[in-house]
């Protein structure tokens, strides 16, 4: 391989490594604002529930009523922490994918520049 390909193929790889280094910024972000949303209702479950047990034996009703209503946040927060795990996978994946370009421009690289510093001494 010629040391011309091998800079422009080094290049396009030390592209390809920014632009998945910054996909995986921004799944990471979008992954902790899933996050953050999975806390709130987790809170929001615990607060409903503690509510029913304090009402449960003074109104049934009411407490069917937080109870229900705590089951569905419960299920919003499942779905929730799918989605969390399958984002914060993702940002991973892009994140290995930008570091194994980066080696691999730097494996392409390097023999090129030491060549060239010897040809210039």
């Amino acid at each position: 391989m010629t040391t011309a390909r091998r800079r422009w193929i080094g290049v396009a790889l030390v592209v390809l490594a920014l632009v998945l280094a910054g996909l995986s910024t921004l799944t990471f972000l979008r992954a902790e604002e899933t996050r953050e949303r999975l806390d709130g209702q987790r809170r929001k479950v615990a607060e409903l529930l503690a509510e029913a047990d304090g009402v449960k034996e003074t109104d049934q009703v009411r407490h069917d009523e937080l109870a229900g209503e705590a089951a569905r946040y419960s299920g919003f927060a499942a779905a929730d922490e799918e989605e969390y795990g399958s984002r914060h996978t993702a940002a991973v994946l892009l994140g290995a994918g930008a570091s194994a370009s980066l080696a691999g421009c730097l494996i392409l690289l390097l023999p090129a520049v030491r060549g060239s510093r010897r040809q210039r001494v």
